[in-house]
């Protein structure tokens, strides 16, 4: 039964991911601006540039708090460099690093570990400053806490995977989510490791949390600064 579920609950996770997504730009889209506001801005003036200096690197956080910038821009880039380093989960580059020269389980282990401490502690981090700063907590929902335990507990898991000193089988891991793509079922082999299992169920978890939350404001941000842009 538990095969199952990790066989078809990974499709259920994508739908209603790319769903919700796509009913929160309507809703964005639909919501009362003033003038002509769309998810990319347009092309006149500084309007573009503005928008993506501010999706990358916060400069209006950096003005208000500059303590919460640093810990919000450290966690954002730690993890899309964890995020980026996870494609070799799904296929791998042999001749790339060949021709660099770099050992990539070496690199990965040595960056990948230090990339998980880093977003784990800064996480931790955020989640203290919510609980202890009374302004922050007087704003607080559970929605708020519940958010960053759920992503503290993709980290958590996916760090033991790294650090526990059990064995992953990352050919196998691969060639699940190869079979997977295919639709080969008959071919699929469930990886039986059950720190990957409680990792992998987190992160669905969190992906079908992620429409319907305010973590959606990677999407968002478009939207608010071209409102800001054109006010």
């Amino acid at each position: 039964m538990n095969d199952y579920i990790f066989m078809f609950f990974p499709y259920i996770t994508l739908l209603v991911f790319v769903l919700g997504v796509v009913i929160r730009i309507r809703a964005w889209a639909k919501s009362p601006q003033p003038g002509k506001m769309t998810l990319f801005p347009a092309t006149q003036g500084t309007e573009v540039p503005g928008v993506i200096k501010e999706a990358l690197f916060f400069p209006s956080l950096f003005k208000g708090d500059k303590t919460l910038w640093s810990f919000s821009w450290i966690f954002h880039a730690t993890l899309a460099l964890i995020f980026i380093g996870h494609i070799r989960v799904f296929t791998d580059f042999p001749a790339l690093w060949a021709a660099l020269n770099i050992n990539a389980d070496n690199m990965s282990a040595t960056s990948g570990g230090i990339a998980g401490i880093l977003v784990m502690a800064t996480l931790i981090l955020l989640l203290f400053r919510r609980f202890f700063v009374g302004r922050v907590r007087e704003i607080s929902n559970l929605a708020d806490y519940f958010a960053l335990v759920l992503v503290l507990a993709v980290i958590i898991t996916g760090n033991m995977m790294r650090f526990s000193g059990h064995h992953f089988d990352l050919e196998l891991t691969r060639a699940y989510f190869s079979s997977m793509l295919t639709f080969s079922f008959s071919a699929m082999v469930v990886p039986a490791d059950t720190i990957f299992r409680a990792h992998f169920l987190l992160v669905q978890l969190l992906f079908v949390y992620i429409p319907f939350s305010k973590i959606l404001h990677f999407g968002g941000i478009f939207f608010t600064q071209t409102l800001v842009k054109q006010s």
